[in-house]
C-alpha cells in the first residue's frame, strides 16, 4: 500500500468515526444504524492494523536479517522452563 492509499484509509477512518459520533448523538447507542456504523469503523480499523502490522513485521525482519542470523520471530521469546 502506498502513501496515497494510506492517506485515503486515514481519511476513511476519520469520516467513519465522525459519522458514528453523529449517529450516536442522533439515535443513541443501541440503534441499528449506530451498530452498523460501528462495524464499518471496526473493519476500517482492522484493515489499518493489518497494514501497520505487515509493515512493522517486514521492517523488523529486514533489520534482523541484516544485523544477525536469528530470525526476528525468535527474539525476546523466553524458552520454556524445564520442570
Amino acid at each position: 500500500m502506498n502513501i496515497d492509499e494510506t492517506l485515503t484509509l486515514n481519511q476513511q477512518l476519520e469520516s467513519a468515526r465522525q459519522r458514528l459520533h453523529d449517529l450516536y448523538k442522533q439515535h443513541g447507542f443501541g440503534h441499528a444504524c449506530v451498530l452498523e456504523q460501528a462495524m464499518i469503523l471496526d473493519e476500517l480499523i482492522n484493515q489499518y492494523n493489518r497494514i501497520y502490522q505487515t509493515k512493522k513485521l517486514h521492517h523488523h525482519y529486514v533489520q534482523s536479517e541484516t544485523s544477525e542470523t536469528t530470525p526476528f520471530v525468535c527474539k525476546n521469546i523466553p524458552l520454556p522452563n524445564p520442570t
